[in-house]
């Protein structure tokens, strides 16, 4: 260890103010630096148990030291306290109570004794002594463990700084260590009881390692399965904790970082630590899992986007993951089948809109989705939208992937961070083919027709949720091929509409990328739409031969015509007054069904002549222009 102790002048004038102006015995604690020897911290015992003879430190005085330990950064590094004249080192009392407190500190390579008495005139301070005020000296002693248990006290030099000086001689003082054999028997006892824990059979090694020219104690445990633990000691163990690797049998190696409590007694903390991290009695694999719950994958990809920490356990995760998955139907039997968690949903814009829908749409069981949308959360989407503050900067996708995840984390997730307009045709044709259900809720009148075009061709159902100005209204339109018109036909009058009617979509500057601009709205009607949404999502995912109640749910609108939903959240809305008159118990919140009309001349649902396979054409070509004239072209 260091021939020589630093003790700041702060702490000098508080042992001055505290101590050394009163008569014998008082006390108290003082703290420095982890794992060097410097003092920077005093901390007065002013509830010891004192007479003019003794002193024995408070319950208090430990409990404040634990606290700043936690809240500074620092460790204890001894107790001081004043003699009666002439008694200037440490009695026989103080020696066992310095044996005690190296037995209650494993970690520490020396425990410090100070003594306070008067200073004589005329006498000489040594090097192992301070004066403190007018007429007393701090003498410095210090405890070192010895083999068979024993210590042995002597004085040690002392050197009093300014803080200027402190953070000098802190940056370029190494640690203090203790020996690698004291180290070697402190960490004995520890891996004994984690072998008992786990119900290992196998003895616990300990050696000695170089690591850049530095001996290190390793500590080995092997655990049932194979499961190896090889744990590194620091310089301060067990104020701090060891580096810790772990290796499954026929796995590779990786490095686990140890919860470390310093309100745990320090015999305990690994044993603690490790409890934490491995569960059972093996044979063990590495699995995922929320904060405090069971494990739920042994994907670390999933686990990675959920934001799920890793531990080792005997338990296979699938059971737990499946049980939760089967609880999404727990209040919805008779409504739902089960058959939706094998479907899958693309959904193109996780806006307010998309990323309520695709949340409701796991929440009712379905399992699979493909979320496509090239924006950021920003934290003006956290009003609105199912985003919270730690999800701004990221992707919309992966954030909602993370909350998605941690709903069912049996769901099956591709999360394209891109716009249409970055996907080559085929590439974006094979995403489609795989859903069984498309949803359109962009802000891109462009590419919502892009994928209109895609899902008739490919005859998979689509819906298209959108918001009018100010969402005071809005409407979502289901396609089904063959059954319904596409949504360019049920559209085909909307720019006229516009202009006539100025309140059907919101304002905006569509630009080269078609944006819609931002609409000041409330969540609460724009949940209202999207939720007619969610439930016409469902009916249409569940199979023919589902016996539950939402199968039929479309049947009756798609067998008059109705294919087209408006709906109103202010009273006296667009057309609404002039349907509903002078009729009983109106005011918000009405609805009109409306029929679209297949055009024969349409591109996407109209005679066969004029259908036009959408995979001919760039979806560049189609995002920067009109979807009419980019046909034309195609054609000619």
């Amino acid at each position: 260890m260091s021939n020589l102790l630093y003790i700041s002048q702060q702490v000098i004038r508080e042992i001055e103010q505290d101590i050394a102006i009163y008569p014998p015995e008082r006390g108290g604690a003082l703290l420095g630096p982890i794992g060097k020897p410097i003092v920077t911290r005093f901390l007065f015992d002013g509830e010891a148990i004192t007479s003019y003879t003794s002193y024995r430190p408070s319950r208090t005085l430990n409990q404040q030291v634990k606290q700043v330990e936690l809240s500074e950064n620092l460790e204890l590094k001894g107790i001081i306290h004043s003699h009666p004249n002439g008694m200037d080192r440490p009695s026989g009392q103080d020696e066992y109570e310095l044996k005690v407190g190296l037995e209650l500190n494993p970690h520490m390579a020396f425990y410090l004794a100070p003594i306070v008495t008067t200073l004589q005139s005329h006498q000489h301070l040594r090097e192992h002594e301070l004066r403190v005020g007018r007429d007393a000296k701090i003498s410095f002693f210090s405890a070192y463990r010895q083999q068979g248990g024993s210590i042995r006290v002597e004085p040690i030099a002392v050197q009093e700084i300014s803080a200027i000086e402190l953070a000098q001689i802190e940056q370029n003082l190494a640690p203090v260590a203790l020996p690698s054999s004291s180290k070697k028997i402190l960490l004995q006892p520890h891996l004994e009881r984690i072998c008992q824990h786990f119900g290992s059979n196998v003895p616990p090694e300990i050696f000695i390692t170089e690591i850049e020219g530095i001996s290190i104690p390793v500590g080995r445990v092997i655990l049932n399965g194979g499961l190896e633990l090889l744990f590194l000691l620091s310089q301060s163990y067990p104020v701090t904790p060891p580096i810790l690797w772990v290796t499954p049998m026929g796995g590779d190696t990786e490095q686990v970082e140890l919860p470390w409590s310093l309100v745990t007694p320090p015999e305990e903390r690994l044993v603690k630590a490790i409890t934490s991290l491995i569960t059972g009695h093996g044979p063990y694999q590495k699995v995922f899992r929320p904060l405090g719950k069971s494990g739920l994958t042994t994907d670390a990809k999933i686990a990675a986007l959920a934001g799920w920490s890793g531990y080792y356990s005997e338990i296979d995760p699938k059971q737990a993951a499946i049980e939760l998955q089967q609880g999404l139907f727990a209040r919805s039997t008779g409504l739902l089948s089960q058959h939706i968690s094998e479907k899958r949903v693309l959904i193109a814009g996780t806006g307010s809109v998309g990323s309520y829908l695709a949340e409701q749409l796991v929440r009712s069981g379905v399992g699979k989705s493909i979320l496509i949308d090239p924006e950021k959360v920003e934290t003006a989407n956290l009003c609105r939208t199912n985003y919270e503050i730690s999800d701004i900067g990221q992707p919309k996708v992966k954030a909602l992937g993370r909350r998605l995840l941690n709903i069912n984390p049996l769901v099956e997730l591709t999360l394209e961070e891109k716009s249409l307009s970055a996907y080559e045709v085929a590439e974006f044709d094979a995403l489609v083919r795989e859903a069984d259900l498309i949803v359109a809720t962009t802000d891109d009148q462009a590419a919502q027709r892009i994928l209109n075009r895609f899902a008739y061709f490919h005859g998979k159902p689509a819906l298209f949720v959108g918001l009018y100005k100010g969402a005071e209204g809005g409407e979502v339109i289901f396609t089904i091929p063959k059954r319904t018109p596409c949504y360019l036909c049920a559209t085909a009058n909307r720019h006229q509409a516009e202009l006539d009617l100025g309140r059907v979509s919101a304002d905006g500057d569509y630009g080269s990328n078609g944006r819609v601009m931002g609409e000041v709205a409330l969540v609460a009607d724009i949940h209202h739409v999207t939720s007619v949404a969610v439930k016409m999502a469902l009916s249409l995912l569940l199979p023919e031969d589902a016996q539950v109640k939402l199968k039929g749910f479309l049947n009756p609108a798609i067998e008059a015509g109705f294919n087209y939903l408006t709906l109103s959240m202010v009273p006296n809305y667009w057309f609404y007054p002039a349907i509903f008159g002078d009729t009983a118990g109106q005011y918000a919140y009405q609805s009109v069904w409306l029929t679209a009309q297949h055009r024969e001349e349409c591109p996407v649902c109209g005679g066969v002549h004029h259908r036009v396979d959408p995979r001919t054409i760039p979806l560049q070509e189609l995002q920067a222009g009109d979807i009419r004239a980019a046909l034309s072209r195609s054609l000619s």
